[in-house]
């Protein structure tokens, strides 16, 4: 027989990125205050840097982990 529960799979990734985040102010007071929020004009991100990722099966409540890195290897990590 065959089992038709639809299972869940849960990756999540941890990692490292450098950005630039860019915001407009109508005066240098404002800006110059690490406080305030001005209005949002840009953000990039450069240099992603992944360091692992954990792969998690949900069937039922149940969790199984399995983790490999994100160097190219294969096989599972105890």
């Amino acid at each position: 027989m065959i089992d038709k529960k639809a299972k869940s799979i849960i990756r999540t990734r941890f990692g490292d990125a450098n950005f630039k985040y860019v915001e407009k102010f109508d005066s240098v007071e404002k800006a110059a205050d690490p406080s305030n929020e001005g209005e949002l004009v840009e953000v990039v991100v450069n240099d992603i840097k992944w360091d692992h990722t954990i792969v998690k099966e949900d069937a039922g409540g149940k969790h199984q982990k399995s983790s490999a890195k994100t160097d190219g290897q294969t096989k599972k990590e105890k």
